[in-house]
């Protein structure tokens, strides 16, 4: 099993309690009203502290009810789910399926781990789209005068009857029509051309025929140097790459140069250089970096020391304490060749 339903609710309402919590106050107790690309307002909870008491003023449910399902005492009920559904339309597919199809405006929250689509900014133009539909299908059963607390009666406006052959729509069909000759209605038809004119960029910077050749990606590589919060890994991708694209950086020629020479015979200037390419060790350059162990007969545990209930699950560059290790290792080596050295021309002078 991978991940939860819970799982992936907890993410949403870890993320929407941490948003704006640098703002203080601000906000809180009261729900934001936002405008969409017309002319309609939509509530929402605003996010940060206090979020659980503003999700209950939105969307009926208590709020001892939300915080018992993000501390796993309660299991997220069908109303709680459909609730977060219409309140993130966004993030509805990827709530019940565990997948994204950004392309079309199913992405999931910045803290949630996607794949095989990687994280990829949401689509304005389809979120509005999906808000409008569901404001719209809630006034069709509204048009329609459907009991809404009767059972069978919303089962029976839901369902499209099959005759012989073929299908005919179901009772709701006449207020359906009703409702398309409303201006709201007009208004979603352009919104779903907005989206698709939307899409169309969006496919075009993703699916570029030049990669190298988009506007994001000239001086790409100087920004990104410059950027301390990128995670390294992700390090050779933009934020607009759908997919996960392996990396395919070699190791460098200086690398392979000076990991073919023994620590004792490193001079001064390569050791910098040296402890500066390990700082920056990423990808493949561990695998070199390994094999340099293995031909000088230096022991992995010297610098890896193996500890107990500890897995490192992803490379994240060597930590400090590990590069202190080598380089304090490089030290002993170097000092003592070099007295080595010293004793054999101090003996050999003697004899001489």
């Amino acid at each position: 099993m991978c991940t939860t339903i819970e799982d992936r609710i907890i993410l949403l309402l870890d993320e929407r309690t941490r948003l704006g919590q640098t703002d203080g106050a601000r906000g809180r107790g009261r729900l934001r009203r936002v405008v969409d690309s017309l002319t309609e307002f939509i509530q929402v909870p605003e996010p940060g502290r206090g979020y659980f008491e503003r999700l209950t003023e939105y969307t009926g449910i208590s709020t001892q009810r939300w915080r018992k399902v993000f501390h796993r005492r309660q299991r997220p009920t069908p109303d709680m789910i459909e609730a977060l559904a219409r309140l993130f339309p966004q993030y509805a597919f990827w709530i019940a399926t565990r997948i994204t199809d950004s392309s079309n405006g199913h992405v999931a929250p910045a803290n949630a781990q996607t794949f095989p689509e990687r994280p990829y900014v949401e689509a304005d133009a389809a979120n509005q789209y999906f808000r409008r539909s569901i404001v719209l299908f809630r006034r069709l059963f509204e048009e329609a005068e459907v009991e809404l607390k009767d059972d069978q009666a919303r089962m029976r406006a839901a369902t499209r009857m099959p005759p012989v052959a073929r299908w005919h729509d179901g009772p709701l069909v006449d207020a359906a029509y009703r409702v398309a000759q409303s201006d709201e209605y007009a208004q979603l038809r352009e919104i779903w051309f907005s989206r698709e004119d939307a899409r169309s960029a969006n496919l075009r910077r993703i699916w570029s025929a030049a990669r190298e050749g988009r506007p994001w990606n000239r001086g790409r590589r100087r920004a990104q140097d410059s950027d301390s919060g990128k995670d390294p890994r992700a390090a050779h991708q933009h934020l607009r790459d759908l997919y996960f694209a392996p990396r395919t950086r070699q190791p460098t020629r200086f690398a392979l140069s000076v990991l073919n020479t023994s620590p004792a015979a490193l001079t001064d200037e390569q050791v910098i250089r040296l402890r500066s390419w390990i700082e920056r060790m990423q990808g493949e350059d561990l695998f070199v970096f390994l094999a340099y162990l293995e031909h000088h007969g230096i022991a992995r545990e010297r610098i890896f020391p193996l500890k107990p209930a500890r897995v490192r699950y992803a490379w994240l560059g060597m930590e400090d304490a590990e590069i202190g290790r080598f380089m304090a290792y490089l030290k002993g080596v170097r000092l003592t060749t070099s007295r080595t050295c010293t004793g054999r021309r101090i003996a050999q002078q003697s004899g001489a």
